[in-house]
């Protein structure tokens, strides 16, 4: 079992296991974990001829650690999925496409501590990734990862949110109907314009179509030149979002 924490050494911050021996740090060398157990958590110490402290991490720190195989959905989407998706606290949620599970792992870190995520991955080399992704994660045990197409022949599973990383949702409208609660959200995110006009003319009966494309732009932060990046994250996909009323 993995015991994570974050190094901040050099300005600069890495995810390590204090459960290894010996811990390897790009740019800065291998040492015992013994040489960061010995020190206070949460106090300033040296270590490589550098200053560093050992922290608690966030979920940003955990999904830029991922191993990645799919592409990942991006942390602006993200934020925008859980956002709609209504989830809190001990809800359940579906999941259809886990990828690389940076999704999976914001949406069960949001229903923590006592919800649950099943999420569908049927690609094995998919899986994989997915599967050690979790396994890293303190929400593990809330995750459920089936080895299976999610499909109309799928026994219904009581959910207040779907959301569908798939290339053709709409096939899946009528069983999403049967499973989510009454007032519960249907997200699915979509590369291209043709799937989105498949998706909506499948829609009929849902309420609250809505559908977002998030364009994210940074700053740079030096206070002699505050000024935007010159690189932007454009598009990524976009996200549609409907409520089901029954």
């Amino acid at each position: 079992m993995s015991n994570l924490k974050l190094l901040i050494i050099g300005g600069s911050a890495h995810l390590v296991d204090l459960d290894l021996e010996v811990l390897e740090v790009k740019g800065f060398g291998r040492f015992p974990s013994k040489a960061l157990l010995n020190h206070g958590f949460g106090k300033e110490f040296e270590l490589l001829d550098e200053k560093c402290i050992l922290v608690d991490y966030v979920l940003s720190d955990l999904q830029s650690n991922l191993k990645r195989g799919p592409q990942i959905i991006s942390p602006k989407d993200i934020a925008w999925i859980v956002y709609k998706s209504g989830l809190s606290t001990g809800k359940t949620v579906v999941e259809a496409g886990s990828g690389s599970a940076a999704l999976t792992l914001a949406l069960a870190q949001t229903v923590a501590p006592n919800g649950n995520v099943i999420t569908f991955e049927n690609n094995n080399r998919h899986l994989k990734v997915a599967q050690k992704n979790i396994q890293m994660s303190p929400w593990k045990n809330l995750v459920e990862l089936r080895n299976e197409e999610l499909n109309n022949d799928t026994p219904t599973i009581s959910a207040s949110s779907i959301i569908l990383d798939l290339p053709n949702p709409w096939e899946l409208i009528e069983w999403a109907k049967k499973s989510l609660h009454i007032g519960g959200f249907l997200i699915c995110y979509l590369p291209t314009v043709n799937q989105i006009k498949a998706l909506v003319d499948s829609l009929d009966g849902w309420k609250e179509i809505e559908i977002i494309e998030i364009i994210q732009r940074g700053w740079q932060s030096r206070s002699s030149a505050l000024r935007p990046d010159n690189k932007e994250s454009g598009h990524t996909g976009f996200i549609i979002s409907s409520r089901w009323n029954g």
